[in-house]
């Protein structure tokens, strides 16, 4: 007979059920920070012209 596992949850949920309660919280904390400070970003960029023209012409060749 082949012994089988318990239906084991898989996937990224899982690895972050694995994880210690400290490592935990870091990331709860970072994605937290992350929310707030994406929004910000996006505002900084969009807002200045001379900015933005410069990060657009790292995709894009000016012609």
């Amino acid at each position: 007979m082949v012994e089988t596992k318990p239906n084991e949850p898989h996937g990224l949920y899982a690895r972050y059920k694995r994880l210690s309660r400290g490592k935990r919280i870091i990331i709860i904390v970072f994605l937290i920070w992350l929310a707030q400070a994406l929004p910000k970003w996006t505002a900084a960029i969009t807002a200045s012209d001379e900015l933005s023209a410069e990060i657009m012409k790292v995709f894009i060749k000016p012609r």
